[in-house]
């Protein structure tokens, strides 16, 4: 009897160790962005710069109205945000059924990193993956039960796919717009492209506006998909932003989707319509 009550007592131990949150992976996320916040405030602060007609003047007249309408004038430029994506679902890969996640992010504007850090459970096993770019370089690392590494990507593929991403997030951060490390050219009536280019690495995308002047999708042909295992390739990817709403004095798009454009039709892998944005956030926060 005594190893049944010893079996039982272990596995209320590890059933109550997968339930509490954190974990390895989650303590080194927290790191990175203590750290992206150390070197962002050896800068100095840009948060009383506001947007005005003069600081905004040099954009794009389809940044600028997007701003305007975004109700951004006249309020300080953002060194960050944290965005925390509720009611979203995530598809692992194509062909299979979208999981619900809890996903959260935070991005900078005068350094362009961006971290963002994904829980989900499989039968009931918790999934963490930690998906980022700091100070150039990109990676994305996967853990099963807080503990088992199923994955860690890094490279030149990641540090431009990251360092584009970056650039499709700043619909909701645009004190990214108007950084020296982003160039802009305008295509059309209702497309410009911008040029991001962080440690030698660049990256370009196409913002396209409606007739309101509001983004409602990005396109770029730099960023890699993983063929489970296999290498990777350069696929389109898009990223779409509809039902904008007010959001804390805001005027911003209330549900995002991100889409790969594959031969045999667009998968898309992430759905999210419930979204909060928080600006200039600190530690204490997460």
């Amino acid at each position: 009897m005594l190893w049944i009550v010893i079996v039982l007592i272990m596995l209320a131990i590890i059933v109550v160790y997968l339930a509490i949150p954190g974990g390895k992976l989650w303590q080194q996320y927290l790191a990175d962005i203590k750290r992206s916040l150390t070197e962002t405030s050896r800068q100095g602060s840009s948060q009383n710069i506001l947007f005005t007609e003069d600081s905004v003047g040099e954009l794009p007249a389809l940044l600028r109205r997007h701003i305007i309408n975004g109700g951004y004038m006249g309020r300080p430029f953002m060194e960050n945000m944290l965005i925390r994506f509720h009611n979203t679902k995530f598809r692992m890969s194509a062909g299979k059924e979208p999981i619900p996640i809890t996903f959260m992010q935070v991005n900078f504007a005068s350094r362009p990193d961006r971290h963002a850090f994904l829980t989900a459970r499989i039968a009931g096993i918790p999934l963490q993956a930690k998906d980022s770019v700091l100070d150039g370089f990109g990676s994305m690392t996967g853990v099963l039960a807080k503990q088992f590494q199923l994955f860690r990507s890094t490279g030149a593929e990641m540090d431009q796919g990251q360092l584009i991403t970056a650039l499709a997030d700043a619909v909701y951060m645009p004190s990214l717009f108007l950084q020296e490390y982003v160039s802009w050219t305008v295509i059309d009536d209702h497309t410009i492209e911008g040029e991001i280019t962080w440690k030698s690495v660049s990256a370009r995308g196409r913002f396209t506006f409606d007739s309101s002047g509001n983004i409602i999708r990005f396109d770029t042909n730099d960023r890699y998909m993983d063929e489970n295992g296999k290498g990777s390739s350069l696929v389109p990817w898009y990223v779409t932003y509809d039902d904008y709403k007010e959001q804390n004095g805001y005027f911003q798009p209330g549900s995002v989707s991100v889409n790969w454009m594959l031969p045999d039709g667009d998968d898309t892998y992430f759905m999210s319509d419930q979204i909060e944005v928080q600006y200039s956030i600190n530690e204490a926060l997460l």
